[in-house]
This record gives C-alpha cells, structure tokens and sequence, in this order.
C-alpha cells in the first residue's frame, strides 16, 4: 500500500510541474513611426477658340477663328471648335420610283489646316470638339436636320435622311494621344446615324465616355461614309436646302444595356 501511494504522490508532482506558468519580462517599445501631410493641386488648362489641326490635335491649325470657314469662334471650356461649314449632295435626275437611290456627297468645303509641321487642305468632312473643364466628365454630340426646301417652291424633300456612316469608318484624334488598338482614342466613339430631314430629331454621333474627351478632338469622316437617302419617288426638280445642327452635351450618353443570354 505505501508504494501505491508513493507513485501516485509522484506522479501529481510531475504533473504540476509542467503546467505551471513562466512568466515573460519584456519591455514596450515605442516612437517607431510618422506622417507626412502631401499635396497636390491641378488648374483648369486655358480655354482654345481656334480650331486645331485635326490630325494633330494638340497643336492650332495656324490663324484665328475668323480665318478658317467653319470655326465656330466659342470661348468656354467646353465648346466646338470646328465644323465642316458646307456640304453638297450630288445632281441627281429625279425618278418615279417610290424612294430615290442613296445620293453621295459631291463636295464638302475644305480648308487648309496648317501648322509648323503639317500643312494640307484636309478633304473629310471635320469636326472638332475643346474640352478644358478638367473634370474628365465626358461628353456627347448629336446632330438634327432642319426640312431640305426649295426655296423656289418651298417645297421639302419626303421622307430624306443624311445617313452618316460613322461606326468604324471615322478617324479620331485626341490631343492626349491615349490611342486604342485600332488608332483612335480610347474611350471616345462614333455612331452611324441616319437623321431625318422631317422631323428635326437629333441623333447621338459622336460620345466621350466618363473619364475620356479631355483636350482636343477631332473626327474625320471620308465624304463616301455619307449618303443623302430615303428621297420619296416624284421629286420635283428643283435645289433642296437644309441645315444640320450639332449640340454638345457636358454629360456622356450610356452604352445600351445589355440583355443577358438564356
């Protein structure tokens, strides 16, 4: 019996021994770290009013305003800078059917956008585009039709659209040279759009989306990716005159939504 109570003494001591805490004697240390306040302010760039050389975007095509047909002479920070002024279907023979075929344009008025580098009568129809607001905000263009009429006769074309082939056909060029894969910049868009010559309805042509557009842009659109169209059968003889009218919003139109697939 003693040596049973002897063990199990023991073992009860060897036990406690292994549980029993060490304590640890370590000093706090501190003052290891800091900060530093940092700064950085960004200013508005200058309002352009002159037009630029729409191939190089971020340089003037050389004169004032006033002396390229087309400029617009706007002054804000976010205006058009150029136009294309002009712009003349070809002489067609009018025919009886129902619609007339698709007429091409026959001129477009053409300037010389010069610089210091690169001077050249540009034969596309232009647009140009002066964004300074620095608030990378986007924007879009659409553009409407006033009736095409003969002034002789005040009478309007039926049923015409000027159709602009501008999805994939149109050049464009930003003064911040942030150029996607296929040359354009990255982020702004063309359409093709057909706009009615009866009801004035404006199309979206052109689109800078959130985060894209600032600076100088420009579009060019070869005179073939332009079709007067949709001319009803019977078309008196005559000269038929419009006015396409283009209006920039400081807010970029939405991509469609998309509808996921089944």
């Amino acid at each position: 019996m003693k040596k049973t109570l002897s063990t199990i003494v023991l073992a009860s001591a060897l036990l406690l021994g292994t549980v029993a805490p060490v304590a640890a004697h370590a000093d706090a240390v501190t003052g290891t770290s800091g900060t530093t306040d940092t700064h950085a302010t960004f200013t508005a760039p200058t309002n352009k009013t002159n037009p630029v050389d729409p191939n190089k975007p971020d340089t003037d095509a050389g004169g004032s305003a006033t002396d390229n047909n087309g400029a617009t002479n706007n002054d804000g920070p976010l205006s058009f800078l150029y136009v294309t002024k002009n712009m003349a279907f070809q002489s067609v023979q009018a025919v009886t059917s129902a619609t007339q075929p698709d007429i091409a344009v026959d001129k477009i008025s053409t300037d010389t956008f010069s610089s210091a580098t690169d001077a050249q009568a540009n034969p596309n129809f232009v647009t140009e585009i002066s964004d300074t607001r620095a608030t990378n905000a986007g924007w879009s263009v659409s553009v409407s039709s006033s009736p095409m009429t003969d002034k002789d006769t005040n009478v309007s074309l039926k049923g015409a659209t000027v159709d602009f082939n501008g999805a994939g056909a149109t050049t464009i060029k930003n003064s911040g040279d942030a150029a996607d894969a296929s040359g354009n910049s990255a982020g702004i868009s063309a359409n093709t759009v057909s706009v009615p010559t009866t009801t004035a309805t404006a199309q979206t042509i052109y689109n800078a989306e959130k985060g894209s557009g600032a600076g100088s842009t420009s579009f060019q659109l070869d005179p073939t990716n332009i079709k007067l169209a949709n001319v009803g059968g019977n078309t008196a003889a005559g000269t038929y005159d419009g006015t396409l009218t283009w209006a920039l919003s400081d807010t970029p139109v939405d991509a469609p939504a998309t509808t996921p697939a089944n």
